[in-house]
């Protein structure tokens, strides 16, 4: 071989053997890569902490919930149509329903002169699985029939 082509080989083998001790993967013991420890004492306070805010807000939900479920059927015994919608609104708002809600805020519309706003209400509600709120919107249908 010449000179040429051992200097070129040379310098080939060189830059492969520094670049190869420059690689640095996951297992290399003489570095240390940054990690997060799941399961230190730090973030599991922060996760434990979390869920308990987490089941605190739940439990405050279900409270407002139940709170504006029983002001809605208090208005709707009292006839009070807007504060019917106003209390489902807000019952709603909390993430959690059911086709009851959507019934009386149909029926309140109805009795509001809404009727494309009942209907809709009324399908939910069955669609929830309300007997009422089916039975509502056969009857709203035929009412919109007549008209």
């Amino acid at each position: 071989m010449d000179m040429k082509k051992r200097i070129v080989l040379m310098a080939l083998a060189s830059s492969l053997v520094l670049t190869s001790k420059a690689q640095i993967y996951a297992g290399d013991p003489s570095v240390r890569l940054p990690t997060r420890d799941l399961y230190g004492t730090e973030v599991m306070g922060m996760s434990l902490a979390h869920a308990e805010m987490a089941a605190r807000v739940a439990a405050w939900r279900q409270q407002q919930y139940e709170y504006y479920s029983e002001q809605a059927v208090e208005a709707y015994n009292e006839r009070h149509w807007s504060g019917v919608i106003q209390n489902v609104n807000s019952a709603l708002g909390t993430n959690y329903y059911s086709g009851f809600h959507f019934y009386l805020r149909g029926y309140a519309y109805e009795q509001l002169g809404y009727l494309k706003q009942a209907k809709k209400d009324y399908k939910k509600g069955k669609r929830y699985g309300c007997h009422e709120a089916a039975t509502a919107l056969n009857s709203l249908k035929e009412k919109m029939k007549k008209k």
